[in-house]
């Protein structure tokens, strides 16, 4: 009996390699649009703590009690995502994270939380999420929707997300995005 099954797991061995043999490959034009890869995030580096004079403040409308800024040494681009570091204030509170957007999903992630003494504590299990709507993630919403990912692609280069920030929008944001979530009054 230990010979059938040595001979059948010899066969089944054998025959995997030949049956992938025989499928036809696609190396046309149009191969990348069959690839089913999933989408792979680069590793974050943690960049230098932010300095006031390095901040680009961004205007989140009239309803916000916080004065909101990205780091311009932070700001990065790679493939679907932004990242940033976000430093909020108000009278009396600073706070400081670095984070990404991912364009296409409209999703965010949290990678480290800044420290009143200039360094990073890294967050203890970054997650995307989904970026709420205008009423409770109003600056991520923004900073999706009119400056890092119009038209839901990312920025080409950190300049040209630097150019919207000084600009207080990018020039191909849509004017209909926040149509997508009716705001409470």
């Amino acid at each position: 009996m230990k010979r059938v099954v040595g001979i059948a797991v010899v066969a089944l061995a054998t025959a995997g390699p030949v049956a992938t043999a025989q499928q036809p490959k696609d190396t046309g034009a149009d191969a990348a649009t069959f690839d089913t890869a999933p989408w792979r995030e680069q590793e974050a580096k943690l960049p230098a703590y932010p300095k006031d004079e390095r901040l680009i403040r961004f205007d989140t409308g009239p309803t916000s009690e916080l004065r909101f800024f990205i780091d311009r040494d932070s700001l990065s681009v790679g493939e679907d995502l932004v990242r940033f570091t976000l430093v909020a204030k108000s009278d009396g509170a600073t706070n400081v994270s670095y984070e990404g957007i991912r364009c296409s999903m409209r999703e965010r992630k949290v990678y480290a939380y800044g420290r009143p003494d200039g360094t990073w504590r890294e967050a203890r299990d970054p997650q995307w999420l989904r970026i709420g709507p205008p009423v409770t993630d109003l600056h991520r919403f923004v900073l999706w929707s009119d400056y890092f990912c119009p038209k839901r692609a990312p920025i080409r280069s950190a300049n040209e997300g630097l150019d919207a920030l000084k600009l207080g929008r990018h020039p191909e944001a849509a004017d209909s995005a926040l149509p997508d979530y009716p705001i409470a009054r």
